[in-house]
């Protein structure tokens, strides 16, 4: 009875996040819309056609705002060429590949809770047709590796944030990777002032996060940059620069916690992240 009282909490959050879990994916297999994917292909089309990229805006908060650097409505020019429900099912066919790939490391460590907590959010942001599940892979699978810089940057010329990240090279004293994220995100966000930006949507709107309370947010962030960089060399190094990442999304939604995901690049060993490689091939 004293064993069976001393699990409990523990049964009961498995049967909370499986349950929830189980909801989520109920509803998003009966309700698979893509309406975010539709901001994709009207920007592409806007290109396509000579058309503003960044257009006036009837509501700021609409899902088919494109908010993002110019690059990605040009990736998405050949899907404009394909018939509407082809791309459809391409752009899913991308999400759920990207959600498993995200998954995978916690997989392998048998986190099975957090498989549960993060695999129907990823699918239910896939239904919508939201880039993050592919942003998030592309950040599990990819920080640690040489061409991190190159992913962080990359996400972070669409949701700003993920530039957070490299704040764990600037900790381990990575000067070039940490430079070289930089550069990248400039080079990569650089072609917007090419477009007129006059009617980019610059409020958070009802989906505002903590930076509804400016001074509370900077505070926040800056706590959290300062925790980061103190935690750089141990094996907490992503766990708060993606936590950073997080607490900085300026409209926050449920699935932004995916950034925690980030943690885990490297099967849930957090040792790894202790002894990472320094960019003079000796370890931290």
């Amino acid at each position: 009875m004293i064993r069976l009282g001393r699990r409990l909490p523990w049964i009961v959050t498995v049967a909370l996040v499986v349950g929830l879990g189980i909801s989520q994916l109920v509803l998003t297999v009966g309700d698979w819309h893509l309406r975010d994917a539709g901001a994709y292909w009207d920007a592409a089309m806007r290109l396509r056609d000579g058309e503003p990229l960044y257009p006036p805006l009837r509501e700021s908060e609409a899902s088919e705002v494109y908010r993002y650097a110019p690059w990605f409505a040009y990736a998405w020019i050949p899907f404009t060429h394909l018939p509407r429900e082809v791309a459809n099912v391409l752009w899913s066919a991308v999400l759920i590949g990207s959600s498993l790939a995200a998954l995978v490391p916690l997989a392998r460590s048998k986190a099975w809770l957090l498989v549960a907590l993060f695999a129907p959010i990823l699918i239910g942001i896939s239904a919508i047709g939201n880039v993050q599940p592919l942003i998030i892979a592309a950040l599990v699978l990819g920080v640690e590796r040489r061409s991190g810089p190159l992913w962080i940057a990359l996400a972070a010329s669409l949701k700003v944030v993920p530039l957070l990240l490299a704040l764990t090279y600037l900790g381990r004293g990575e000067w070039r990777k940490a430079i070289l994220t930089g550069f990248l995100t400039v080079a990569l966000v650089a072609p917007m002032i090419l477009f007129d930006l006059s009617n980019y949507p610059t409020d958070a709107g009802a989906a505002a996060g903590l930076i509804a309370a400016p001074v509370l947010y900077a505070i926040a962030v800056a706590a959290a940059i300062l925790v980061s960089l103190r935690l750089a060399r141990t094996r907490y190094a992503w766990l708060a620069s993606s936590a950073a990442a997080a607490l900085a999304v300026p409209r926050l939604f449920v699935y932004d916690i995916t950034f925690l995901m980030v943690a885990i690049p490297d099967g849930g060993d957090p040792e790894r992240k202790a002894t990472a490689p320094r960019e003079d091939g000796a370890t931290t």
